[in-house]
């Protein structure tokens, strides 16, 4: 999985919290982007925090990547 935040971003504290929490228990890429970097092609508009799964997949919510962190 990957994981994309910004410095600055409102949601990337929590989420980088849930990350720290999670390390060891599965393997996470943390990468940090510029506000205006584009991470999903499907976008218009940049969207960070955003956590992409293993399938493929986005979670763009604060709380849902939060709560996919606690699980691992």
């Amino acid at each position: 999985m990957r994981l994309f935040v910004s410095e600055g971003a409102p949601g990337s504290l929590p989420v980088l919290a849930a990350a720290g929490r999670a390390r060891g228990r599965a393997e996470l890429l943390i990468s940090t982007v510029g506000p205006e970097d584009c991470v999903v092609p499907f976008l218009t508009r940049p969207k960070v925090p955003v956590l992409q799964l293993d399938s493929g997949n986005y979670l763009f919510s604060t709380s849902a990547i939060c709560r996919r962190q606690n699980l691992w």
